[in-house]
């Protein structure tokens, strides 16, 4: 989770014994964008199709903390994207030939036309 708002944290203060399964998943990154599906003593994590609707759904069990869940909703948690998970994120722009343009205005330096051939190349051989 963000470090701006600690969900695990806000919801520990809350009741840690009531909210445990969420303040566990949140704590070992099981809602982070990127990481959620990495995390090798939960593969559980990974089913999921998006680590934000599956909170918006974890939160919705109590309705006391709605308030939460419209903050989670509005973006207040969202994770920012440390060097690996941008890394990550660049690599999927090349994987779908995305135009220098995209690149750039996601804020990541446009591959160059080798960079592009290399990853092509490793995706063939996989």
């Amino acid at each position: 989770m963000a470090a701006s708002k600690d969900l695990a944290g806000i919801l520990s203060k809350l009741d840690p014994v009531r909210y445990k399964a969420i303040i566990e998943r949140a704590a070992n990154q099981g809602y982070h964008d990127h990481k959620f599906d990495k995390i090798p003593d939960h593969p559980e994590y990974g089913t999921t199709m998006c680590p934000k609707i599956q909170l918006v759904n974890d939160l919705s069990q109590f309705p006391e903390l709605e308030e939460i869940r419209q903050q989670v909703m509005s973006g207040d948690f969202d994770d920012e994207a440390d060097a690996e998970d941008q890394q990550e994120m660049r690599g999927w722009l090349m994987d779908d030939n995305s135009p220098d343009a995209m690149f750039k205005t996601l804020g990541f330096d446009p591959p160059t036309k080798k960079e592009r051939e290399e990853r092509r190349k490793g995706k063939l051989n996989n």
